[in-house]
């Protein structure tokens, strides 16, 4: 009996106890010395260690900040959305159309994440710029006479690129979902007289929300901080908080204040998951 007993608490502390210390050590006390920091300032280039707000009263009240943190919010729900719904149909063709191929399909989705991020940014920024394919198509069919300003170094720039780096992370989950639902759901409802519209409002759709809200969040929280892609296509009208984060802690040295941007910005984004998740919890009971 002591062996047994022996063996099982061997087996929680495996389990349990060495992935927690794996967090701790890799993720919990990084973020607890940079939130340490964030009380902190510089002066002169020089580390002052006097405990201060000053740092988090910078962010509220400057200008720039909030223009940064506003502007990312609003390209990563732009994103996220349009991301969304180009992946469900995707998803949902591979869970419930594809017979054959559906592993062929699914084998490069997962393959495309394997490939670099600045490459496939880069792709792009030869896409979208002054000599690149559609500003020549443009320009050859006679649709222009010169090339369109407005493809890169602005937000829609920004939102194009992310949107195609990021789908395979949002049909991946949605995916997922889509093929958990028992068949004999979809046949009970068309064997009530509910046609294939009405079967994907009333029981499609809903049971695969879980997978549509979690490639929105993930899309959200990596697009809204990215700083890579607004660096090499936003422009001056595309920066992103992400590149006010980096300069902070690169080119101006000025980890404290970086941190506290970072920080402030964590405790938006918590606020809105919460409103979020409020929201969606009242339109499940109405429903």
């Amino acid at each position: 009996m002591s062996i047994n007993l022996r063996r099982i608490r061997i087996g929680a502390v495996a389990t349990v106890g060495l992935p927690t210390l794996y967090m701790a050590a890799l993720f919990v006390i990084p973020i607890f010395v940079f939130f340490i920091y964030s009380f902190w300032q510089v002066r002169g280039y020089a580390l002052v260690r006097e405990w201060t707000l000053d740092n988090y009263v910078e962010v509220a009240t400057n200008a720039s900040y909030t223009v940064f943190i506003i502007r990312s919010i609003l390209i990563g729900l732009l994103t996220a959305a349009v991301t969304v719904l180009l992946s469900y149909p995707v998803a949902y063709d591979m869970a419930f159309r594809m017979k054959e191929g559906r592993e062929v399909v699914l084998f490069l989705i997962i393959l495309s994440l394997f490939s670099s991020y600045l490459v496939r940014v880069y792709a792009w920024k030869t896409i979208l710029g002054s000599n690149g394919i559609i500003n020549q198509f443009l320009i050859g069919v006679g649709l222009v006479d010169q090339p369109v300003s407005w493809l890169i170094y602005t937000p829609f720039s920004v939102v194009v690129t992310l949107t195609s780096v990021f789908m395979p992370i949002t049909i991946l989950p949605i995916y997922s979902v889509l093929m958990n639902i028992h068949p004999n759901l979809l046949e009970a409802s068309r064997d009530l007289g509910a046609g294939p519209a009405t079967t994907f409002l009333k029981v499609t759709l809903p049971l695969s929300m879980p997978g549509v809200v979690a490639g929105f969040v993930f899309t959200f929280v990596l697009t809204a901080g990215d700083y890579i892609t607004p660096q090499l296509l936003g422009g001056p009208n595309g920066q992103l908080i992400g590149n006010s984060i980096v300069s902070q802690f690169g080119v101006l040295s000025n980890w404290p204040l970086g941190a506290a941007i970072t920080f402030y910005v964590i405790a938006i984004f918590f606020a809105l998951f919460l409103l979020g998740s409020l929201l969606t919890k009242r339109l499940g009971i109405r429903r």
